[in-house]
């Protein structure tokens, strides 16, 4: 077994030696992962009276949606578009990739682009777009982060309102289009995508989900007053299936979506999360649909999917309706050690938390636990579960906006710019809402729809960028202090390079703490694929043990805390 320790102590020396494998004994190799370099502090200084501290031109962010909105008000236009935290040139600290917009229905032009910033590891980000083969023009929607061909470079794959897009890291902060090459063929409105090794061959599959059947020629006007257009609800578009393709060896994808029965379960999708819901290591997946029941698709292990959305729970409201789902993420939020999940609902319908009762089935206990009337108003799109301050539990983070910006005039309980809702994991089976002035976001109203978590500036706790639908996208730099941390990056070798479908158990001496390396997530966004573990005052790991895809159970025993941990799965 080989591991590798990036660590905020200064004493790398000590840390040799105190590692070991239940398969392949001690450590063969320890050394630091990455060092810090400059002062973050020097250029984004931490208010410590909150929470977060908004950044954007102070750590060089520029970025701002185009929404291509007209009088026309076409569908994607409300959509926005998702962004990913991921280190494209492996210095450990992670960059920016943000999808944008483009004018709908013309040719290529030349502007705008998404956009790719380089984090310069000094707390600040610098715009990396030009020449980097991420310059295109197109109407983009969602993004997945996966190493194609297990070769140590994180790869892109982009949906637009168009088709999927395939970027291949060629290192050196240069990408290039291999769409076509790799035989990636899924048109039509894309949203969220997801890498997972369905088969378990060591090779990352993908899977893409589209919302509706539309395109500008098969637009649909409505007219609610009879003289003024208003954006369409997804009821008026036809349904459309998922994509899904094999990796046969990392230089080629086969479109196997019939093969595994999805090419008649037409949905509207927009949030998908990967999860193992029945702890058998095959990956499943979930999918919040808009106005149509949710899937949750459970991988056969035999290269199929059974859709048991409706058994589950998680397909409709407790009164049996279907709500509009928008973001997703999962984790064990309670720490039963089964898989709970989190969806963010429409305005007028309460964000759903489906606790996992047993495995593969669920229940939805949203009002009980404290999120359910706190989110009743208010219009989730990005949507996560992570650890906000270390202390160990899973907490439920929202950020919020519209899809009318005249929503006011017609209904004053609503707005279209919205604030961001945090809820903070009691550990007792329910949730506090945070206040605005304890986070710093006080009055900080958006139009939020991507949101993606990544430890920007290595200190230990996770960070947040959101973007916004035709508006400024804000990285939110945690300013958590006094909590203790452990950090995963894991390097598979019979399994897929990512580590995507492993799960993680970590042992203290007062709790078992599990934790799963899922791609998807949130808003059309992709998150770090970096297992962050909050250990509040606990002052030592007794053991860490993850089970690798492949079936391998590995552990590290007593890994320094408050450090990054590379740990190579052993390929043999």
């Amino acid at each position: 077994m080989k591991l590798l320790v990036w660590t905020t102590f200064a004493f790398f020396g000590l840390l040799c030696g105190c590692f070991s494998s239940s398969e392949s004994g001690s450590a063969d190799q320890t050394r630091p992962v990455g060092e810090r370099e400059g002062s973050v502090e020097a250029v984004t200084v931490a208010d410590e009276a909150h929470l977060f501290t908004p950044l954007r031109d102070e750590v060089g962010i520029s970025f701002e949606h185009y929404n291509a909105a007209t009088e026309d008000r076409w569908l994607p236009e409300t959509m926005g578009s998702g962004v990913a935290f991921f280190d494209y040139d492996n210095d450990q600290y992670p960059d920016l990739y943000f999808v944008n917009g483009a004018p709908i229905g013309q040719g290529p032009t030349q502007s705008p682009t998404s956009r790719l910033y380089h984090n310069l590891r000094d707390g600040r980000f610098k715009d990396v777009t030009e020449g980097s083969g991420l310059d295109e023009s197109f109407f983009g929607m969602g993004v997945a982060v996966g190493d194609l061909e297990n070769d140590g470079l994180l790869d892109l794959a982009v949906t637009g309102v168009d088709k999927v897009r395939i970027y291949r890291n060629l290192g050196e902060g240069h990408f290039k289009n291999v769409t076509d090459e790799i035989g990636i063929d899924c048109p039509g409105f894309g949203a969220s995508l997801a890498f997972l090794d369905y088969d378990r061959d060591g090779y990352l599959d993908l899977f893409v989900t589209r919302y509706v059947v539309w395109s500008p020629e098969g637009d649909i006007p409505c007219i609610p007053d009879g003289f003024h257009r208003s954006y369409c609800t997804p009821e008026v578009y036809p349904a459309i299936t998922i994509c899904l393709f094999r990796n046969t060896g990392g230089k080629h994808f086969e479109n196997v979506s019939r093969q595994a029965g999805l090419d008649e379960l037409p949905g509207k999708a927009l949030g998908l999360v990967t999860v193992d819901s029945n702890d058998d290591r095959w990956p499943d997946l979930v999918v919040a649909n808009d106005t149509v029941g949710n899937f949750l698709l459970v991988n056969q292990g035999d290269g199929t999917f059974s859709d048991i959305g409706i058994e589950s729970g998680i397909a409709y409201s407790e009164s049996g309706a279907a709500r509009g789902g928008m973001g997703i993420d999962a984790g064990d939020i309670d720490g039963d050690g089964l898989v709970d999940i989190v969806i963010g609902n429409f305005s007028q319908e309460m964000s759903a938390y489906f606790r996992g009762v047993e495995s593969g089935y669920f229940m939805d206990d949203a009002a009980q636990v404290g999120i359910g009337l706190p989110t009743l108003m208010t219009l989730a799109f990005g949507t996560l579960v992570e650890d906000l301050d270390n202390d160990g539990w899973l907490d439920i983070l929202l950020v919020n906006g519209h899809i009318e910006p005249e929503i006011s005039v017609t209904r004053q309980s609503q707005s279209y710019r919205q604030a961001p809702q945090f809820f903070r994991n009691l550990g007792q089976g329910k949730f506090k809402a945070l206040e605005p002035d304890f986070t710093g976001l006080a009055d900080w109203l958006l139009v939020a729809r991507g949101f993606s978590s990544g430890d920007y500036d290595q200190d230990g706790d996770l960070d947040f960028i959101v973007t916004q639908n035709g508006g400024p996208a804000y990285l939110l730099r945690n300013n958590q202090k006094g909590n203790n941390w452990l950090r995963l990056s894991l390097v598979g070798s019979r399994s897929n390079r990512v580590g995507y479908g492993a799960k993680v158990r970590v042992f203290t001496d007062g709790s078992v703490v599990t934790r799963y390396l899922e791609s998807g997530r949130s808003y059309m966004s992709a998150c770090d694929p970096r297992i962050t573990i909050g250990l509040g005052k606990q002052t030592s790991v007794r053991q860490v043990e993850v089970t690798w895809p492949s079936g391998l159970v590995q552990t590290v025993n007593s890994p320094p805390i408050n450090s990054l941990i590379e740990v190579v799965e052993p390929a043999d």
